[in-house]
């Protein structure tokens, strides 16, 4: 990856959370070009040249340096954020860092995605993968913003792309191939940008959206879904209506969560700082409280609902404050503390210790909270390791331990709280003259190359597998430690 200047980097027109700081340039994108592709660094006309007679050794000696050296001969070193890069440096993605790594390129910028669930099974981890998701778009126009789903396919692994041929060709099996990954995908159309997207966990063909209208929408998008499961070559498009749309809130919003609890529960919060609940009805319908959840002074900009207990839900807010709800009470929240000096943007609920929950804010930190002490006000974690705003954060739905978070640095971190500093390590380091770095010993990998980050996902089905969607696309990738 080449590193950002100054310059490549656009001015925001709204929060960390808003809208894309890429839809006014998009609007002279060169229409031609393919609505979403994956990324392909090298041609494959590469693979095809012919060596030279006579040029065999001084090829392997060539590949030999440049497995250790860069262009210029210096050593090759690892990055940390934070380092100015001197002159003449540039930062390259490591591929034996990642079991898999692949970039889609999208024609307008996607702002919110989410994995949808598949009957291909669980726990999936042999290689080529194949990933099923929709995302939401930000288009320079609102009549042409569209909701998309996507299949990607043949996710090969790509541990081995950097490797000598000596070494890829001993580490070649089915998992190793080096096909291009394939997508498939079709679009419905959206009413205005879409704000969040989110799959019910239970039926993923049921989706919910976010409209920059004020409106939250939700889709069967059922049909569509089978068609992109079953044929190699679906349509690009779907006509579909939402089967359900509620225009009562205040204002356009972002946070919006469905129960893994009760199906076809949804909480949808506003920018005025209301909160709404929404219920499947016998019939199939839908059927949203008339009373929004008043407490909040700011607004609400994440909602989690307990991952065990029905009626309890979470929210945070600019109003630096994240409270704990039993949603059986319109007026005041059940627990409620300031969890940080500023705007609190998102929230993630382990579900796996079911009382630990994570919260991310405007200053770059994230923390961890006990819910068995919650009302004392004093998280048991807090990392601020980030310079910007924290825009996503989750738990990881495998490792009890391991979360992700995203951030307006341009910046995807996993860490492991299971982590402790290891102080004979570095003493046993220092004493053989070698230098311990600065880094938190919970931050166990760092993840860059895409600008103005917006969401990160866990693949529910496919252990350690994470997806980030940024300004200039989508990143599927499973690093070497992350599952």
């Amino acid at each position: 990856f080449r590193p950002m200047s100054a310059q490549d980097e656009p001015p925001s027109r709204k929060s960390k959370k808003g809208r894309s700081s890429h839809g006014e340039e998009m609007e002279e994108k060169d229409k031609e070009e393919e609505e979403l592709q994956f990324e392909d660094p090298f041609s494959d006309e590469e693979d095809d040249d012919e060596m030279e007679e006579g040029e065999e050794g001084d090829m392997d000696m060539e590949e030999e340096d440049e497995d250790d050296e860069d262009g210029d001969g210096h050593p090759k070193q690892v990055y940390v954020p934070g380092r100015e890069l001197q002159e003449g440096e540039e930062l390259e993605v490591d591929n034996s860092t990642y079991e898999m790594l692949h970039r889609l390129n999208v024609e307008w910028p996607i702002l919110s995605f989410d994995f949808m669930r598949d009957g291909l099974g669980q726990q999936r981890t042999k290689f080529p993968l194949t990933c099923y998701a929709v995302g939401g778009t930000e288009a320079d126009n609102p009549k042409n913003n569209k909701l998309i789903l996507m299949r990607m396919s043949q996710l090969h692994r790509t541990k081995h792309d950097d490797a000598k041929e000596s070494d890829s060709e001993e580490s070649e099996n089915d998992e190793d191939l080096d096909d291009d990954a394939e997508l498939q995908h079709i679009s419905v159309k959206h009413s205005g940008c879409v704000n969040r997207v989110r799959c019910m966990p239970q039926e993923p063909g049921i989706v919910a959206s976010w409209s920059e209208t004020g409106k939250v929408h939700i889709w069967d998008l059922s049909a569509p879904l089978r068609q992109l499961e079953a044929q190699a070559s679906p349509a690009p498009n779907h006509a579909c209506e939402p089967v359900h749309t509620f225009g009562g809130h205040a204002d356009e919003g972002y946070a919006m969560d469905w129960s893994p609890v009760d199906a076809g529960r949804l909480a949808t919060g506003d920018n005025r700082a209301g909160i709404y609940k929404w219920v499947r009805t016998p019939g199939g319908g839908w059927a949203v409280d008339s009373e929004a959840y008043q407490g909040h002074t700011g607004s609400i900009e994440d909602l989690q609902w307990s991952p065990t207990e029905l009626e309890v839900f979470a929210s945070c807010s600019s109003d630096k404050t994240v409270r704990i709800w039993d949603a059986r009470k319109k007026q005041g929240s059940a627990l409620h503390i300031e969890a940080a000096a500023t705007d609190v943007n998102v929230l993630s609920w382990n579900s796996k210790v079911t009382y630990l929950l994570a919260s991310g804010d405007d200053s770059g930190t994230f923390k961890v909270w006990d819910l068995r002490s919650f009302a004392a006000g004093t998280p048991v974690a807090s990392f601020s390791w980030h310079t910007k705003a924290i825009t996503s954060i989750q738990w990881s739905p495998d490792q009890p331990s391991m979360i992700a978070a995203a951030c307006a640095d341009d910046q995807v971190t996993l860490w492991d709280m299971s982590l402790e500093k290891d102080t004979e390590a570095e003493a046993q380091m220092q004493s053989e003259g070698v230098s311990v770095p600065e880094l938190p010993p919970q931050l166990i990998f760092i993840h860059q190359g895409q600008k103005d980050v917006k969401e990160l996902r866990w693949h529910p089905q496919c252990p350690g597998v994470l997806g980030s969607t940024a300004g200039d696309g989508i990143n599927i990738f499973k690093t070497i430690n992350s599952g």
